[in-house]
Formats: structure tokens, C-alpha cells, sequence
């Protein structure tokens, strides 16, 4: 039976049932069968008060005489009313249940006249529009009310013959699964074995039952996958059909019962954008974790191992942020010097919730050396060489890699979250740590850095009397890429780094053994006391523009204190 004579007799079927009917809803009714309104009034007058003249019925409904002769005519040859044979001419209503009977089979005959021409009406229709489809056109509907939006994701799903593509959060995934939304992907993947459906949403208690009981529907024979992905605030949904259609859809009653704000959706046709969206959603698939695993996890509180490149900042944040919030013993982070400066702006340290000892490493120079201190106070944070990587390692389980911020980003920028590494293979963890660990031991404390005192002791020094060779052989001895040159009484003069060698011996073709290292040494070397504020050591390294200074106690050389 057509859909037209469904709605029709359900609305039958709803008056039926109640006990008393307002006019409004019988005239609502006959307007719906192919009455006109006025003939829906008149019919409806007839009905209530018997049989009544033209005249009676023309003032009572305060219709023109003209008008109402018109109406009684067309309810006449619509066989609604009848007519007696004398003068003045009367008219009455047929029983209501005979006139519903003729209508509904009125409805029904055109229905099937309808569908009989369907085929010839389609076919005509394809030869006006041919043309048009050589090149379509973008073209998108808008979706309003939760019903409708879920009615057309079924005909989408219908519709489909290679792929299906959807993603849900969370939430809705309940009310989808009550709306029976899935139920059709299972069927429709029975009937073609070759379509693929792929599910992304993020699995919790409160819906694993559900994507549960679906991986069972799904068999051997059925391509079903269904995976989990930790979405975050991310409020959008929407299915892909094939390579040519999208539902994108935002729906809001089950997020906030005050929300006053309406579910809505577009229908968008176009292969340009359904292409840019499908690449979007391989990305997230590819980063996802298959349900089986995270239904495990949830069961047994093990994690599944997970080693994913997250390009999304929002999701890296997202999973930062519930791994530090969740930490339970320690963290250790090597980072750049300008993300140290970067972390003071919340946009790093703020994520750990728990009391958990935190181990910074950096680069400590003037820009980031009050950076440092500030965060001294809370966390233990130690001077390290130059890093190319940032990474994090928590509770020995979960390593995170950063992309080094860019030039232009800024303090305070989020863009080190973008293409973030993550992994919980034991494997990864393990190794990395070690090597954290390695480069821990030998960084310097940044409260040991406000003394000059921590300057390494010196075992590269040469006389300026001495020869390039010996000189050399200091170098290579010692294994370092420069040296200090002291006078006779020891104290620095000067410095020659291997670049002066290579200009001012090897390049000019001098005599090693007779050319003397004060010969080739930069002057003047930048000296400090030992007791000096490695503040104002910073100071003047970066006014002098020098890299490397000479401590000094009580007028001798105990160390080199090198920046960067």
C-alpha cells in the first residue's frame, strides 16, 4: 500500500480511538481525504445539524448564496451529500463512515493509477534531464527536527552500493540505535556482501553494550567494522554514502534538556567535498583503536597497545589531557627553550590534576631562565644541551612526541600539538625513558645555575706559547672542539676553537709545529667570578654576544661556563 494511504488511514485510525473529536481536527481531516476547506465546513454543518436549505445553510456560515450553491454542487458530484426532490430543495450529509470509505478508495484508485504510470513518467523525465548530468552541480538540503534527519540517514544508507562511512559521538550513538539506524546497515549488509561500513565513535560504559551487541550481528560475512576514537567536544556527525553524498548533522536534545537550540543537518551532493571529508574521516580511522580492543579495556581496565600519529590538535589535547589527568606516579618532558617559556602560559603543565612528581628538562638560556625558576618552585627542572625532540614520558606507560614550535608561532602557541606521536607499546616506552633518564643525570639543576660555582673544571688548556700541533693534540686528546689559551701566569686570554684552525692554519697552509696558538686565538674571552649570578653571567653573554665565559676564583681558572 502507497505511503499516501498509510498516512491516511493511521490518521483514521488515531480519530477512531478517541472518544470525542473538536471541529478542528474533522475538518483537519477531510482537507487531508481531498475536501476543500469550505466544502469541509458545509459538509461538516450538514453532518451536525440535519437536513437544511440553501439559504439556512448560506447564513449560518456566513457564506454568499452564490458561493454555497457552488459548494453543494461540488459535494453532489463528489457523491458527499444528498439532495431531496422538492421545493425548496434540501440537502443532507451521507453517514461519516461512508463518506470516509469513498474517499479512501478515491485515494487509493489514484494511487495505483500513479504507480502504473511511474515507469513511463520516470523514463520521460531521464530524457528531459540528461543533459544536466553530464556535469552536476554541487547541491545541499537543509535537514531540521531529529526525525527527519534520521529518516534521510536510512535512505542515504539504502542508497548505497560500495561504502558507507559514519561517525557519532558517544552519546548519540544511543539514540541512533533507537531509531533503528544501525538495524538498517545489518540488513543492508546482508543483502550486499560487497558493501563496506565502517563506524567511528567513542566508546564508553554507557554505550560498549550497544556497539557490543552490533559487532555480533555482524559476522565473518558482513563488513562491519566499528572502531573507537576519543572525540573530545566534538558535537558534529555524519555518514558518507559512496563517493557522492553526506549527512552532516548536529543534534542537541540529549546534550542539554535546557537547550532550546533545534536539532539540525545538511544533505550535501557533491564529490568534491564528500572526497575531502572521506580523506578526513581515514585519517581519524587510522588513529582509532578497533572496538574489540576498547570494549576489552573497559571490561578489564588494561589498555590496548595504541601507536598513532594524531594530527588533529584538539584530539592531541584531548588525549594529553586525560593521561596527565589520570597520572599516577611521575612525568618527565624534555623540551625546547621556547616551549619552556610556552609551558608558563597554561599550555602544558595545567593538564596534570594529580600531586605526581614532574621532571623538566630544557635548554636554560637568558629568554627562559625566570621560566625556569617559576617553574622550579613546583616542578624539578634541570639545564640540559640543546634538544631537537620534545618529548613526554608518563608513569613509564605513555610517550608523547611534539613537533618544536614554529618560528613564528609564539609563546603560548598550541601548534607543537599538531602530528603528535603517541604510543603505550612498552617497547617505544622503555627505550626512550632510558634515554631520558641518561640525559636527566647529567643535566644541571637550575637552582645550581644561579652560581657560576657549577662550571664544570677545566682540562683543555693550552699556553699561548704553545704550537698549533700541540694545541691540536690537546683537542683531539681530550675529545672537545675548542680550548682556552692562558698566559704565563694562568690566566684566559683567549680562545681557539677548532673553525681557527681550519681559517688561520689549514686554509692559509702555515706551519703547525711553528705557528703558536696565540697566534690564532679570538680575543677577548668574557672571565667571571665564581661567585657571580648566573643571571648576570646571561646578561652579559648575550650583550657581549659570547657563548662561552671563564670562572674565575680568587684570580684562577677553575671552569667554563658555556651557554646553550
Amino acid at each position: 500500500m502507497c505511503l499516501i494511504v498509510r498516512c491516511l488511514l493511521q490518521n483514521l485510525a488515531e480519530l477512531a480511538v478517541r472518544f470525542a473529536l473538536s471541529e478542528g481536527e474533522v475538518l483537519k481531516v477531510l482537507h487531508e481525504l481531498g475536501l476543500s476547506k469550505r466544502e469541509s465546513e458545509v459538509y461538516f454543518f450538514l453532518s451536525q445539524h440535519g437536513m437544511q436549505q440553501v439559504a439556512s445553510i448560506s447564513t449560518r456560515l456566513k457564506i454568499e448564496r452564490v458561493q454555497t450553491y457552488r459548494t453543494l454542487r461540488n459535494l453532489q458530484e463528489k457523491g458527499v451529500i444528498e439532495a431531496t426532490l422538492e421545493a425548496p430543495t434540501r440537502f443532507a450529509a451521507i453517514p461519516f463512515e461512508t463518506l470516509l470509505d469513498s474517499l479512501v478508495k478515491t485515494k487509493k484508485a489514484e494511487a495505483s493509477t500513479l504507480e502504473a504510470k511511474r515507469t513511463e513518467l520516470m523514463s520521460y523525465w531521464r530524457s528531459l534531464s540528461a543533459k544536466g548530468l553530464e556535469n552536476p552541480v554541487p547541491k545541499f538540503r537543509v535537514l531540521i527536527d531529529r526525525k527527519r534527519i534520521y529518516a534521510e540517514i536510512k535512505r542515504l544508507i539504502s542508497d548505497a552500493k560500495e561504502e558507507i562511512l559514519g561517525l557519532t559521538t558517544g552519546l548519540d550513538i544511543i539514540q541512533e540505535d533507537l531509531a533503528g539506524i544501525f538495524d538498517s546497515m545489518v540488513d543492508l549488509a546482508g543483502k550486499n556482501r560487497s558493501l563496506q561500513l565502517k563506524m567511528l565513535t567513542s566508546i564508553s560504559k554507557e554505550n560498549m553494550e550497544i556497539v557490543e551487541e552490533k559487532l555480533g550481528a555482524s559476522n565473518k560475512y558482513l563488513n562491519i567494522q566499528w572502531c573507537h576514537l576519543a572525540l573530545g567536544s566534538r558535537a558534529y556527525q555524519f555518514v558518507i554514502r559512496d563517493t557522492t553524498e553526506v549527512i552532516l548533522y548536529v543534534t542537541y536534545g540529549n546534550r542539554s534538556p535546557l537547550s532550546n537550540q533545534q536539532d539540525s543537518g545538511l544533505c550535501i551532493v557533491s564529490e568534491v567535498f564528500v572526497s575531502a571529508l572521506r580523506q578526513s574521516f581515514m585519517e581519524m580511522w587510522n588513529n582509532a583503536v578497533p572496538a574489540k580492543e576498547r570494549i576489552l579495556e573497559l571490561k578489564t581496565g588494561k589498555p590496548p597497545t595504541e601507536t598513532v600519529v594524531i594530527r588533529d590538535p584538539k584530539d592531541a589535547q584531548a588525549k594529553l589531557l586525560s593521561v596527565l589527568g589520570s597520572a599516577e606516579k611521575d612525568a618527565t618532558a624534555i623540551f625546547s627553550s621556547d616551549m619552556l617559556n610556552a609551558s608558563l602560559k597554561k599550555e602544558f603543565f595545567d593538564y596534570s590534576k594529580e600531586p605526581i612528581r614532574f621532571r623538566v628538562m630544557a635548554p636554560i638560556d637568558l629568554d627562559n631562565l625566570q621560566a625556569a625558576m617559576e617553574l622550579s618552585e613546583t616542578f624539578e627542572v634541570r639545564s640540559v644541551p640543546i634538544s631537537y625532540l620534545m618529548m613526554l614520558i608518563v608513569d613509564q606507560r605513555h610517550l608523547f612526541i611534539f613537533k618544536t614550535l614554529a618560528e613564528k608561532a609564539g609563546v603560548g602557541s598550541s601548534s607543537y600539538l599538531e602530528n603528535m606521536f603517541y604510543s603505550n607499546d612498552q617497547r617505544y616506552v622503555e627505550r626512550v625513558g632510558g634515554m631520558l633518564d641518561d640525559i636527566w643525570k647529567r643535566g644541571t639543576d637550575v637552582r645550581d645555575l644561579m652560581s657560576a660555582r657549577s662550571a664544570p673544571t677545566l682540562n683543555y688548556l693550552v699556553s699561548e706559547s704553545d704550537s698549533v700541533t700541540k694545541l691540536v693534540d690537546c683537542m683531539v686528546r681530550d675529545k672537545v672542539s675548542s680550548v682556552t689559551v692562558t698566559d704565563l701566569s694562568g690566566n684566559p686570554v683567549g680562545m681557539v676553537s677548532q673553525r681557527d684552525v681550519l681559517e688561520k692554519v689549514v686554509n692559509l697552509r702555515k706551519d703547525p709545529d711553528k705557528t703558536s696558538a696565540k697566534a690564532i686565538m679570538s680575543m677577548p674571552i668574557l672571565s667571571i667570578d665564581s661567585d657571580e649570578s648566573i643571571m648576570e653571567v646571561f646578561k652579559m653573554m648575550h650583550k657581549t654576544g659570547m657563548r662561552k665565559a671563564a670562572v674565575l676564583k680568587d684570580g684562577k681558572l677553575t671552569g667554563m661556563f658555556k651557554m646553550g
